[in-house]
């Protein structure tokens, strides 16, 4: 029996559209912060929720978000080339589906009740008691597919609060209580490592 009689047949490909379908459900698998993306230009300001965000380099410090290419906020962000990320606290979900929620008012109206502050820069609304606000300045516009954007912006100023983070696992918004975990002992501080 030779080695390769052992190893199992592989399964046949699944259709494409089935296999996109699992792909994209494995994907909600992967937790992320949930953050409220605010812009401003001329007369205009909109939210948006977003679980996309996320720091792609620390130098120099770059943030990074996925749109869909052609919504309001893609086009807002690349008409002013400012926005900012409201990272949204555990205590904040009804502010996530608010702002995920295509029935809210347009324009200013959808801040009528929301306690935010506008940035004296930008004019761009920051939430408040927000986890952490980053006031960014788009660098770069990358198309991902035919659906998408990956929008690079450098950290101009930012802000932080107090509590713990709104995570989306599988699909559902969450809370989370951190502990410590256990750690490999006898890490020594003169230890080469590519942690940072």
């Amino acid at each position: 029996m030779s080695p390769k009689s052992l190893l199992p047949t592989p399964a046949p490909p699944l259709p494409e559209d089935e296999a996109a379908q699992l792909l994209r459900g494995v994907s909600r698998l992967l937790p992320t912060g949930v953050a409220v993306l605010t812009a401003a230009h001329q007369d205009l300001v909109h939210g948006a929720t977003v679980s996309t965000a996320s720091v792609l380099s620390q130098r120099p410090l770059r943030l990074g978000v996925s749109l869909r290419s052609g919504s309001l906020m893609t086009r807002l962000i690349r008409q002013s080339g400012w926005f900012a990320v409201n990272v949204l606290s555990s205590r904040q979900a009804l502010l996530a589906d608010w702002f995920a929620n295509p029935q809210r008012p347009p324009g200013a109206g959808q801040f009528d009740l929301i306690r935010s502050r506008t940035d004296e820069d930008t004019g761009i609304p920051l939430l408040r008691d927000a986890l952490a606000h980053f006031v960014c300045r788009l660098s770069d516009q990358l198309p991902l597919g035919s659906s998408d954007d990956l929008l690079v912006a450098e950290i101009d100023r930012a802000g932080a609060g107090a509590g713990r983070p709104l995570i989306n696992f599988s699909g559902e918004l969450h809370d989370v209580e951190f502990h410590g975990v256990r750690r490999r002992q006898g890490w020594r501080a003169d230890a080469t490592t590519t942690l940072e």
